[in-house]
């Protein structure tokens, strides 16, 4: 019997290697193919790890003005977009969570409803309304559809949290004289932290990683992300796969950065959101 159960742990483990080893192995190729002189990345047998690596990809990024014009617009659409889907979030949850009123139920499922429909299928809409208010190709409108999008999953996040939350608590804060807003502030939100991490990770690598709606509703390098950027490596007699590399790494750091940061805050906010008592 025990025999039977350390061979089946040592399937498991292996099962689990393999499958790291595949999911990571994309993403060797990816940093590998960064280090690489344009002759050496097409080569056969192909070269894992570059004989002799060099940084000129990584310069050719750097030192290209659209490439920071395009990482700047990210950064203003990102944390713009995570930090007020965090406040709509957490207020709107928490009147979900909180406050009885008719249509309560149907309201909330409206919005999870929402999340339902392919993204493409909203493309069209974005943009004649974004045309039409004149937030075409602004960082604005940007802002607020990536506020959108993520709604549904932020608000659901945030009030699964809040129903564990007692009541009691709040009833104590009441009789000693604290209002809604202090409630919400200053008890509700400190206990929330591992949600609202979650909240903010999930808004912000939304944002950071999206293309289809960037692409649809920016023009020009004034308001495009540098996942639009990115795109340009395409020549038209091929693809500079060195910068393309270099780029893609750049452009993940601050997102695995983020990813750590609140890794342990999203693991709590899930499973604290998910189950009832």
């Amino acid at each position: 019997m025990r025999k039977r159960k350390l061979r089946y742990k040592i399937l498991i483990t292996l099962g689990i290697l393999l499958i790291c080893l595949y999911s990571l192995l994309p993403i060797f190729w990816v940093l590998s193919t960064s280090f690489k002189q344009p002759d050496v990345i097409f080569s056969d047998p192909p070269q894992w790890i570059p004989k002799n690596p060099t940084f000129d990809n990584y310069k050719t990024v750097i030192q290209n003005p659209a490439m920071i014009q395009y990482f700047k617009n990210t950064v203003i659409i990102s944390l713009s977009s995570t930090v007020l889907s965090v406040v709509i979030a957490v207020l709107a949850a928490y009147g979900f969570s909180r406050y009885k009123f008719r249509g309560r139920s149907v309201f909330l499922g409206m919005f999870l409803f929402s999340r339902i429909l392919p993204r493409v299928s909203l493309i069209l809409p974005f943009f004649i309304i974004l045309r039409n208010i004149r937030l075409l190709n602004t960082h604005l409108g940007m802002i607020i559809v990536y506020i959108i999008i993520g709604l549904p999953i932020t608000i659901w996040l945030a009030k699964g949290f809040f129903d564990k939350i007692p009541i009691e608590i709040e009833e104590s804060a009441i009789l000693d004289g604290c209002g809604p807003l202090t409630i919400l502030l200053r008890i509700i939100v400190p206990i929330s932290a591992p949600a609202i991490g979650a909240i903010a990770m999930y808004a912000f690598i939304l944002a950071w990683n999206e293309l289809l709606l960037a692409l649809i509703l920016t023009l020009d390098i004034s308001t495009q992300t540098i996942s639009i950027g990115l795109s340009y490596y395409k020549l038209e007699f091929g693809i500079s796969w060195g910068n393309l590399m270099a780029g893609s790494v750049l452009m993940s750091i601050p997102a695995v950065i983020v990813f750590i940061f609140f890794q342990k805050n999203l693991v709590d906010g899930l499973t604290a959101g998910s189950v009832k008592e």
